[in-house]
């Protein structure tokens, strides 16, 4: 089977033509761009729907860079949007963090969140930063201490380099 052209049966239980073959038009309402039912403008990552969209089909201008359409990217953010009780402060929960204060070191590990909670907070795990494994350690709340965001470290990084970065601390 190819994937040019197939069936699907949507949530609602309707059966619909599916494929990089066959032509349609983008589902964002008032739009007209001509598209196609190809992955490339799926929302989600299953051509039914799934838990990362809805499965239906838009074009670029209304597919995130996530895959997703605009409602299921808000939902998205949504749902994995933490504010911390005592400071207020928000995380992205799809985000890796570092301790506050900590070099990135792409060999070495970040901490995600992985889906566990203690106490409606949610625990961070480490991770190697290189290929997303478990790494050694203890998972930590992440109420625990100050963390920051791996990739603003990284870009900070990159954007002073390391004379730069001692000569502005």
């Amino acid at each position: 089977m190819g994937y040019a052209h197939y069936e699907i049966t949507r949530p609602d239980g309707i059966t619909i033509e599916a494929g990089y073959g066959v032509e349609a038009v983008c589902e964002e309402e008032g739009c007209k761009a001509k598209i196609d039912r190809g992955l490339g403008y799926l929302c989600g990552k299953d051509p039914g729907g799934d838990e990362h969209g809805c499965g239906g089909y838009f074009c670029g201008e209304h597919l995130t860079g996530g895959q997703q359409c605009s409602r299921c990217a808000e939902a998205a953010d949504k749902a994995n949007t933490w504010v911390h009780p005592d400071t207020g402060e928000e995380f992205d929960l799809r985000d890796q963090f570092l301790p506050a204060g900590q070099r990135y070191d792409g060999r070495g590990a970040n901490w995600r969140h992985t889906g566990h909670w203690q106490d409606e907070v949610p625990l961070v795990e480490p991770v190697y930063a290189h290929s997303q494994i478990p790494a050694p350690g203890a998972a930590r709340k992440l109420t625990e201490g100050e963390w920051e965001n791996a990739a603003v470290v990284m870009y900070r990084q990159m954007d002073t380099g390391p004379e730069r970065e001692s000569a502005l601390a």
